[in-house]
């Protein structure tokens, strides 16, 4: 369809990238966009045989082999490049379909002569070489591989672009008394034959997995060492957990848990999008110290081990953390291993999908916390921490060369990217959102998908205009001005809520306002639809205070009028609602940061709310704008006046 090509040529015309037909392979520094979109073009059905050889010793280098196969569209004019780390260094030897190739090393490239392939023909490349030990985490007694975004080539050569899946094999020779897995079922595991007269001598293990269906090479991956396994069924599925944990208590308390939380987001993923797990086998592995919560790694998914293995003295909070990583990994299997992103630009998708199913699963689970209110305080202060600057970025960002991948995490993509999801799917209505995201899975398995992808998708079973509410909330930076004004009329007051773009060029952000009134017993949402500069509501009376985000999905920078800002000055500890009270702090605490409320007046106010306020949440976030206030908003002289004050009341606390 036209809108389908057009999402993707938007992004190569907004890039400058139309590639000419007899262009060369751009070889700069990490992988530029113009060379992964020429292979993208020219390189199909591709597959790797890799074979790795784990010394002993941790000084010595992993020796490399790695068969490359593919087919090449080429006009046989431009050669073909693999991407890798310092390759004049690490690369013993090339060949290109049986014969040596001439190939040459340019910055982080192997380049094959086109001479030495055949166009429109399959193709195989072999290459010999060190590995790189910068994204194989090694240590003495266990190795394991990690290549998100970009860091597959740091150690193995390879087409290192989210939208190159390939199918993978991998052999792998590690020291005895290792064990080892990967993305593949273990196809067979056999010791060395040790030469005649070695006596004792170590007889290192090879472990051979079988082909993986179609992954990126950010997905590839693999964990050898000195593990114990622990094996579990359930629902007729066969687990495995890679672990290194010495305290038997400490496990047995956790083992059970772990493979049933594992089992009860694969059901629900299962059921939710009509698709059974879409991979051969299911393992995980709990890694010492690991750099992440998790990595979705399919058939083997790493973990930090601390964050699954609970102490007992762990909270209700630590029970929820593990069960939320959990489902956040698991649902990865769909979203973003079974369908990847088509360029990094759109990694926001996958990390989004993960945390968004993840509630929806972990949810049921935990009866007694406010999750609404959580939603509110894990995500908008650090998503308007960025957003309210000039220098915000969008969600979705163009990205020129891979080595940048890494600048696209953070708060817009963690945070406010959650907030617009969820409007989303409010927009479109729960059950159509479910089905397009079906039609979605279904369309691109084992591919790849852009986000104009999805929209489309869901803007063929929506009312409403999506394209134009992704331009302004997904594709362009900033959060909108929302102004709170009240009129007299006869029957009551008259909100009038105005919408303002803070950068004058007249953006429109549409978006769903529930808008908090205080009644006799108790804050009424009234729902509101602000497509266009302004809209109001009509209530009886006159309330003390209005705020247009009592929902805690809506996003802007709320300015509230002067009587509601100083009615929730005085009143908002009075406010039941959990998600209300935090909304109402979080409009409070940006008229400090504008200069309606003095700091040394909300200062007052927070040590006497955290004087009362029960819940845990909300005072987590007091504490974080006391802690500001304090050091960062107070001249000296306030500070040294009202500390003792503070030191009682947290000493309290």
């Amino acid at each position: 369809m036209l809108r389908r090509a057009l999402s993707v040529l938007l992004p190569t015309l907004a890039l400058g990238s139309c590639i000419a037909d007899d262009a060369p392979a751009t070889t700069d520094t990490g992988v530029p966009w113009e060379l992964a979109e020429l292979r993208r073009r020219t390189i199909s059905d591709l597959s790797y045989d890799v074979v790795l050889i784990v010394p002993a010793e941790r000084a010595a280098p992993v020796e490399g082999e790695t068969l490359v196969r593919f087919r090449w569209d080429d006009d046989g004019r431009r050669d073909v490049v693999l991407d890798f780390l310092s390759p004049a260094a690490r690369v013993r030897t090339v060949e290109a379909n049986g014969q040596a190739a001439a190939w040459r090393a340019e910055n982080d490239h192997v380049v094959i002569p086109a001479t030495a392939l055949r166009a429109g023909e399959a193709n195989e490349v072999r290459l010999t070489y060190a590995a790189g030990d910068e994204a194989l985490n090694r240590s003495d007694e266990f190795l394991y591989a990690l290549f998100v975004p970009d860091r597959h080539h740091f150690s193995l050569p390879v087409f290192d672009q989210p939208n190159l899946k390939a199918r993978w094999r991998l052999t792998l020779t590690v020291p005895e008394g290792w064990t080892a897995v990967s993305n593949g079922a273990e196809a067979e595991a056999a010791r060395v034959a040790a030469e005649p007269g070695d006596g004792a001598v170590a007889q290192p293990r090879v472990f051979r997995f079988a082909e993986t269906r179609p992954i990126p090479s950010y997905l590839f991956a693999f964990a050898a060492g000195r593990f114990q396994v622990e094996t579990a069924e359930r629902d007729g599925r066969a687990m495995r957990m890679f672990h290194r944990e010495t305290d038997a208590g400490r496990l047995a308390r956790n083992r059970e848990a772990i493979f049933d939380l594992h089992a009860s987001a694969l059901a629900w993923l299962e059921e939710y999008t009509g698709i059974a797990y879409p991979f051969d086998k299911f393992d995980f592995v709990l890694v010492p110290a690991f750099q992440y919560g998790g990595m979705e790694h399919p058939g083997a998914i790493l973990y930090r081990a601390d964050g699954l293995l609970l102490d007992e003295s762990a909270t209700q909070t630590d029970q929820l953390d593990r069960a939320s990583v959990i489902s956040h990994e698991t649902a990865h299997m769909w979203f973003g291993d079974l369908v990847t992103m088509n360029w990094f630009d759109d990694v926001w998708t996958k990390e989004v999908f993960a945390n968004f199913m993840a509630a929806k699963i972990v949810h049921p689970s935990f009866p007694d916390v406010d999750h609404d209110l959580r939603f509110l305080i894990d995500h908008a202060p650090s998503a308007y921490a960025v957003d309210r600057t000039a220098g915000a970025n969008a969600i979705r960002q163009q990205l020129p060369n891979l080595r940048e991948a890494g600048t696209l995490y953070g708060a817009i993509i963690y945070d406010k990217a959650p907030i617009v999801m969820r409007q989303l799917e409010a927009r479109v209505g729960e059950a159509a959102f479910r089905e397009g995201l079906r039609e979605y899975l279904k369309t691109y398995a084992y591919g790849n998908a852009t986000w104009p992808d999805l929209i489309e998708i869901l803007d063929e079973n929506s009312s409403g205009d999506l394209e134009s509410w992704s331009r302004v909330w997904v594709e362009e930076p900033g959060r909108p001005i929302i102004r709170v004004e009240r009129e007299e009329t006869e029957a009551g007051t008259r909100i009038v809520l105005r919408q303002e773009d803070p950068t004058g060029a007249g953006r429109v952000w549409p978006q769903r306002l529930e808008v908090a009134v205080p009644e006799e017993s108790a804050v009424r949402l009234r729902a509101v639809e602000l497509g266009e500069a302004s809209v109001t509501v009509d209530v009886a009376g006159t309330p003390a205070w209005i705020l247009p985000a009592g929902g805690g999905l809506e996003y802007g920078r709320f300015v509230l009028d002067d009587v509601s800002r100083s009615a929730l000055m005085s009143g908002v500890d009075d406010i039941a609602e959990g998600r209300v009270r935090g909304a109402a702090w979080l409009a409070l605490w940006d008229a400090v940061l504008e200069g309606y409320i003095p700091p040394t007046l909300y200062l007052d106010r927070l040590l006497a709310s955290l004087a009362v306020e029960k819940d845990e949440q909300i005072t987590q976030l007091l504490l974080g704008d006391l802690q500001t206030t304090y050091w960062k908003l107070l001249p000296s002289i306030e500070r040294g006046r009202r500390g003792p004050q503070a030191e009682v009341v947290l000493w309290k606390g």
